[in-house]
């Protein structure tokens, strides 16, 4: 990769410019994907995640450093679950990899603490010595291997982001994704922490931006992550938050069923389906059936909100759909219910009235989730030599594709999904609308389900 100097720097992200360095020196360093964006960010807290190799470590570790320089005085920490893992780990990497000599950055072997020429200091510390990170204070702190830290690890670097130096105070961590029930996975979940999913692409090491194809090195390290099997290879090669055991849809790979958007052609059957929240995400997805052989179904868009009315939903549905010839539109089968103590109309009439004649989807859920397998599962067809699936995800629908990991077999029964583990309900909002659409997708129509296709707009 070429050389970037300082006046290629000056024109990247303000948080790339280093201010006061020399006009002589140069950065080989050139972030991509996530791992540039992280950059840029100022979340109070900031979780960097995806499989292994994609860049992540050097990325924060580069943020750091780079924020030392700019901000003369400030007070850094570099820190995992147990001190003595630094050392062999980001480090190495630090120290080899993202300090330069003309950064004249010197090591203090006695308070463990690189000293930078401005003031700046980055404290190296484990959480197995606590009362080191509590007894002082940071503008910015790093978290190696962040799912190693307990919930309460956390929200003690939280009260030391306090040294008030730069212009903002955030924890940076990076992970492998884990068990999708781990705390850090649901603290992003709930918006508490800001979540940037990086991509082996990502990594200048692995993947060349200038020709957009894989080195040799790159390559060899995927062949090995293509060789694992189960929950590793969904952590460390997909780079997805999936039970260790368990996982409901084992078929799933994002390498077989997802793909980018195009254009989808006019008099593709297309159809919607709602599951209902507002409190809780509310979820739509839109399909269209190709006229191929297999029948292939994309799903082409995915909304996933919360705190919207039924009479916003609705329309905001109906705006998605503009222009597009809409078979029917499918709902969770609550949202017919009377709503007689508020003397309300039920949700679907609500809907309804704002142009979006809703129809009740039928709810059985293991026939639905037998649906969902089947439409998953890699068949070859007529005109193909590999296994391919019927089901396609558009790449922009993103909660679909980072929670259909996530869903797990039912401890009480085998051939359902669980809605809860271990007593927090499981966030299966855009599963529950893909089990809609497929179920529906195979339902004789009826005289009940009988409408006019109509144009949405």
């Amino acid at each position: 990769m070429p050389r970037v100097g300082q006046q290629e720097l000056r024109n990247a992200p303000p948080i790339l410019t280093i201010a006061g360095q020399p006009e002589s020196d140069e950065v080989s360093y050139q972030p991509a994907g996530a791992c540039r964006e992280v950059f840029t960010r100022r979340a109070s807290e900031l979780l960097l995640e995806g499989p292994s190799g994609t860049g992540k470590t050097r990325a924060l570790l580069e943020k750091l450093s780079l924020c030392a320089k700019r901000y003369p005085g400030m007070r850094g920490l570099i820190c995992r679950k147990i001190r003595a893992a630094i050392t062999q780990s980001c480090q190495v990497e630090f120290e080899r990899a993202v300090l330069v000599e003309s950064d004249q950055v010197r090591w203090h072997d006695g308070d463990q603490e690189y000293r930078y020429p401005n003031g700046s200091v980055i404290v190296v510390a484990g959480l197995d010595d606590p009362q080191k990170i509590k007894s002082t204070q940071f503008d910015l702190v790093y978290v190696n291997e962040a799912t190693e830290l307990t919930l309460n690890d956390w929200e003690i670097l939280t009260t030391r982001n306090r040294n008030g130096i730069m212009p903002y105070q955030q924890i940076i961590a990076d992970c492998n994704p884990g068990d999708p029930t781990h705390w850090l996975n649901l603290r992003c979940r709930d918006g508490q922490t800001e979540r940037y999913c990086s991509k082996h692409e990502d990594n200048p090491r692995y993947f060349d931006q200038s020709t957009m194809t894989w080195t040799p090195v790159g390559m060899a390290y995927l062949a090995t992550l293509d060789a694992l099997t189960g929950a590793r290879y969904q952590h460390l090669r997909l780079g997805v938050w999936a039970a260790a055991e368990g996982q409901y849809f084992s078929d799933w790979d994002p390498a077989k069923h997802v793909c980018e958007p195009f254009d989808l052609p006019a008099h593709w059957t297309r159809w919607v389906a709602v599951d209902y929240g507002f409190a809780d995400p509310w979820c739509v997805l839109w399909a269209a059936r190709a006229d191929d052989a297999r029948r292939t179904i994309y799903l082409y868009r995915e909304l996933y909100l919360t705190g919207y009315r039924d009479e916003q939903q609705a329309d905001l549905l109906r705006e998605k759909s503009k222009g597009e010839r809409i078979a029917r539109y499918y709902g969770d089968p609550s949202m017919f219910n009377r709503r007689t103590e508020q003397n309300k109309l039920s949700i679907a009439l609500v809907y309804r009235q704002h142009g979006v004649p809703l129809l009740p989807a039928v709810n059985k859920r293991i026939p639905g989730w037998q649906a969902v397998l089947r439409t998953m599962a890699s068949e070859r067809g007529p005109s193909t030599t590999s296994e391919s699936p019927r089901l396609q995800v558009f790449s922009s629908c993103k909660n679909l594709i980072r929670t259909i990991p996530q869903m797990v077999h039912d401890p009480l029964d085998n051939e359902d999904v669980a809605d809860k583990i271990r007593g927090r309900k499981t966030e299966d909002h855009a599963c529950d609308a893909l089990r809609y659409l497929l179920t529906m997708e195979t339902v004789p129509v009826g005289r009940r389900h009988q409408f006019p296709m109509t144009i949405a707009g």
